[in-house]
């Protein structure tokens, strides 16, 4: 029986920022929150009333157990957890910065727990419960043990009939570009769903052509039934033969990271339902709205995305 709609596997991190634009040297508190682009889109389906589960790997301590909880509040199954007494909760900082100072990024996530795990400890059993299965390019990126689960999960999915999507999240301080295409070449290979901001492929594959041309040679190349780029400010586009676009919703943005997890688990809401139109309607309000809310998590509700979606209908008829 299919108890569950989505299953996702990687890493999680804690989260870090001072407030209020403050910079990092001299923040005397830090917001403490959770972030990784898999339970991000966990946690959103999981508020989208669909069925979710994350697996990863934890260690034992408040941290880990802080991730964990976080993820459960949300509704999502966190009972594939691997819990362990070795290793660390990988971290990361976020300063946010105004015109003209940019927002800034720093990661602390060398040798985590995450980065250990290994498809030999993994109970695959645990795909039978799904319908479809999500995975990342951050997680290979981070081991070659990583890079093995993150195939075997897919090999598994595969036998029990799972359909998978994938996303390319490009991390450039993970690998370069020639070391993520050869390792992202197999794995993306066959995949239903192919998930990409267009600025990711370019640099990855080197193509330069037309948003269309390059949906449907990533397409025909790599067997993909949808695939989807997001374009920044110009939105999103759909390819199953043909293109569809969605404009990009319009939002002040107070915290950008995560947008791309919630446009992933827009998508796959609609996709999910056999109607890609839908998801990529749903995918660009997500986006839109996660700009507004302050995290990675998207804490908003089906409703909210609904009247989103038909506010923005709405001003295009006018």
């Amino acid at each position: 029986m299919k108890t569950l709609d989505v299953i996702t596997l990687g890493e999680t991190m804690i989260r870090l920022s001072p407030q209020s634009f403050e910079r990092l040297e001299r923040a005397p508190v830090l917001d403490c929150r959770i972030g990784g682009s898999e339970s991000n889109l966990a946690i959103a389906l999981s508020r989208l009333g669909l069925r979710t589960a994350w697996i990863s790997k934890l260690v034992d301590n408040p941290l880990g157990q802080k991730i964990a909880r976080t993820l459960a509040a949300h509704g999502v199954d966190t009972s594939h957890i691997l819990w362990t007494a070795e290793g660390r909760v990988a971290v990361y900082f976020i300063e946010f910065g105004a015109e003209p100072r940019p927002t800034r990024v720093m990661y602390d996530r060398k040798d985590s727990a995450a980065s250990a795990m290994s498809p030999e400890e993994i109970d695959w059993s645990s795909l039978d419960r799904a319908r479809h299965l999500h995975l990342t390019g951050i997680t290979p990126a981070l081991s070659e043990s990583c890079r093995r689960t993150v195939q075997r999960a897919l090999e598994e999915g595969r036998a029990r009939g799972l359909t998978a999507s994938f996303d390319i999240n490009y991390r450039a301080r993970l690998w370069n570009p020639e070391t993520a295409r050869k390792c992202l070449e197999p794995l993306i290979d066959g995949v239903d769903v192919l998930i990409s901001t267009l600025a990711d492929i370019k640099i990855i594959f080197g193509w330069q052509a037309s948003e269309e041309e390059i949906a449907g040679r990533l397409s025909k190349q790599y067997n993909n039934k949808y695939v989807c780029l997001t374009l920044g400010g110009d939105g999103a586009l759909c390819y199953d033969g043909q293109a569809h676009r969605r404009p990009a919703f319009r939002a002040e943005a107070v915290d950008r990271v995560g947008a791309g997890d919630a446009f992933d688990a827009g998508f796959l809401y609609g996709y999910l339902q056999s109607d890609p139109a839908l998801g990529l309607d749903y995918g660009c309000a997500m986006a839109g709205l996660k700009h507004t809310i302050p995290g990675d998590e998207f804490v908003a509700s089906l409703q909210e995305v609904e009247e989103a979606v038909a506010r923005e209908h709405r001003d295009i008829q006018r």
